[in-house]
């Protein structure tokens, strides 16, 4: 199998990493028809969740990638466009009235997305630009130039810090969890969308940039310039928490992933873990075969990982294949919230049906479509739904999401608790997240794997 990608669009979550603003090579010259879908296909396989991950000065879009890029015909040569739409296209160039309004890059792009609207995938099927390609290939790397800091943009459509990087220049300047992105350059952020905001806060690697924040609780707004750097950031970070609890939190299914949690593993039991908490939470996947090498390692030998589902309804389980790093006998529970997607439904779906873990928090993105990625010739691609993915026992994610076995939200002041490998032995008191609180206690009461703990949940708490 080839890779694969997983992007939402939820307006709850969407998230992004800092890359080099690269723009496309200027056009030869004007398009007088509208160009054809080329004969060769770039095959990423990504399970696409809709979701934006900003790392702000960034951009990625989730993916659950089975593999690095490979070219591959397509199968059957792409048909010539409709004469209809090329006479609509010849028309329009020629005759309306303004030419000045006649931008044909602009014709491209909306006639594409408008054909890919029709097929009812929002968030799974799209359209990406040059630009926006090139964004979504250096995210899968874990490597890019920004300011170092993970957003999410919320229901309101505010671009809220989740944790700056440890080293980073944001992290350094004392950017917090819970910050508002306001403006940038001097440049309200309000009115514009996120691939705008991250067009901003890249540049080139050492110059500056301004961004300003507001701090929850705090009347003044804080500006910061900041040096765009090198960011290589690890999906993998882990703590130990008080009681020897590991909290191992995977933050995108990146190459490599799979490995830097194994290691990650190996490490907190080094370190004297008797339980760990698998932290997938805004989680918007990345490469399949990462997913299938963490989940090999949380559930049995030879279990059923997912299912994939053909357009002719054909079937094909993907099972787990046990490596040198597994938990064992080890206790441990999994966090998903409405920001976890694709790959990580995958994980977090194995983890349920094996029966091997409580898994806690609340319903996720609901993805479930397995793209392809087509090159137009120009840059630009488009990610077409060709397959959907099912849980083990058979199950739709798409439109459904997997259903923890034990509801526990956030209060709304709450943030997840960020995970620096500086902490260590932080109180259960000191973490502000109900979520890792209940896991903590589930651990503890020793019911680790229960479908129905007693352990009660947390109390709210009061803003």
């Amino acid at each position: 199998m080839s890779a694969e990608h997983d992007s939402v669009n939820t307006p709850a979550s969407r998230v992004s990493p800092a890359g080099d603003w690269r723009q496309p090579a200027e056009r030869a010259e004007r398009r007088t028809s509208k160009p054809k879908l080329a004969s060769i296909a770039l095959i990423v396989l990504f399970a696409f969740s809709g979701m934006f991950a900003a790392f702000a000065g960034g951009m990625v879009f989730e993916r659950a990638v089975a593999g690095p890029p490979a070219e591959v015909a397509v199968q059957g040569a792409a048909q010539p466009a409709p004469d209809a739409f090329d006479r609509a296209w010849e028309v329009v160039s020629a005759e309306y009235v303004d030419e000045s309004a006649i931008n044909e890059d602009q014709m491209l792009t909306g006639a594409i997305e408008g054909m890919l609207a029709t097929l009812g995938d929002e968030g799974h099927t799209r359209y990406l630009t040059a630009e926006e390609t090139q964004m979504d290939r250096e995210s899968s790397s874990g490597s890019y130039v920004g300011i170092g800091v993970l957003v999410e943009t919320t229901e309101n459509e505010e671009y809220v810090v989740v944790t700056p990087f440890e080293g980073s220049p944001a992290f350094e300047a004392g950017v917090q969890p819970g910050d508002i992105i306001v403006a940038v350059a001097g440049q309200e952020v309000a009115e514009q969308t996120l691939q705008e905001v991250i067009a901003q806060i890249r540049g080139p690697e050492g110059s500056t940039v301004e961004v300003t924040f507001e701090r929850p609780g705090q009347e003044e707004r804080i500006t910061h310039t900041l040096t765009r750097s090198q960011i290589t950031v690890s999906s993998v970070s882990w703590t130990m928490l008080e009681n020897n609890i590991a909290i191992l939190r995977l933050s995108q299914f990146t190459s490599g992933a799979g490995d830097d949690l194994a290691r990650a593993l190996e490490e907190a039991r080094a370190a004297g873990a008797e339980s760990v908490v698998l932290d997938l939470r805004h989680n918007p996947g990345g490469f399949i075969r990462e997913a299938m090498q963490v989940a090999s390692m949380f559930v049995p030998d030879d279990s059923v990982v997912y299912i994939s589902e053909t357009r002719d309804g054909g079937r094909v389980e993907h099972r787990s294949e046990q490596g040198a790093t597994h938990i064992g006998d080890t206790p441990f529970v999994v966090l998903i919230n409405q920001g976890s997607a694709s790959s990580s439904e995958i994980v977090s779906g194995a983890i349920k049906a094996a029966g091997v873990s409580t898994v806690i928090g609340e319903v996720t993105v609901g993805t479930g479509t397995v793209l392809h990625q087509f090159e137009l010739g120009d840059g630009s691609t488009i990610w077409l739904g060709v397959e959907l993915w099912l849980t083990p026992e058979g199950n739709l994610i798409k439109g459904r999401g997997i259903r923890p076995d034990v509801i526990v939200s956030l209060n709304a002041e709450q943030r997840p608790f960020s995970v620096h490998p500086s902490q260590n032995g932080v109180s259960t008191q000191e973490l502000n997240d109900r979520q890792l609180e209940y896991a903590t206690r589930v651990l503890r009461s020793g019911e680790a794997g229960s479908k129905n703990p007693s352990t009660g949940a947390p109390p709210s708490r009061s803003p």
